[in-house]
């Protein structure tokens, strides 16, 4: 009778698997004989919000703080553009509060019973947008190509335009807009 005597763990001889630097692990992929590469459309996962200004929907840019705040006192700006509502104390600091739509010439828009204000960034960067409706919260943004027929205040400042199965969004850069249209 031949028994195998179990041996001792530190005599047993442990081969571990070679692993693979991540890198070079995915770079190993061979595609398949034939295999033929398709354009995807590149689709946004991430949550991002949007605003309406008449009929534009702007969508507020990523990394860019924002707050909804009841409509407040604002106190006008003697002589300053017709887009500039004026002025709100938020927190200590000034912020302008403009029109959207009538800084982009679609007419007048903010001002009625149930608006808010959008405020965007913060600090000294902070600037308010009358609205009418709270901000959206949008997923599945599909990335568009080209977006024609802008306003063509908006158009410098349109960083990107996104799509869902409704509308357009124009991610745009207001800091940069709000600047040229105070010039």
């Amino acid at each position: 009778m031949n028994a195998t005597v179990p041996q001792p763990a530190s005599e047993m001889e442990v081969v571990a698997p070679a692993m693979l630097p991540p890198s070079e692990a995915l770079n190993r992929f061979e595609p398949p004989a034939g295999f033929v590469p398709v354009a995807v459309e590149t689709v946004s996962k991430s949550l991002r919000y949007g605003f309406r200004a008449g009929a534009l929907a702007l969508l507020i840019r990523q990394g860019t703080g924002s707050e909804v705040t009841p409509m407040m006192p604002v106190t006008s700006i003697p002589n300053g553009p017709s887009w500039l509502f004026g002025m709100i104390n938020l927190r200590g600091n000034l912020v302008p509060v403009c029109d959207m739509t009538r800084a982009l010439g679609l007419g007048a828009g903010g001002g009625s019973a149930k608006s808010m204000i959008l405020i965007l960034d913060k600090g000294d960067r902070a600037a308010g947008f009358v609205i009418d409706d709270y901000p959206c919260a949008l997923s599945g943004l599909r990335t568009v190509g080209q977006v024609a027929d802008l306003p063509g205040p908006l158009a410098p400042h349109v960083l990107s335009a996104f799509a869902d199965d409704d509308d357009v969004w124009l991610e745009f850069d207001h800091a940069g807009f709000l600047e040229a249209a105070s010039r």
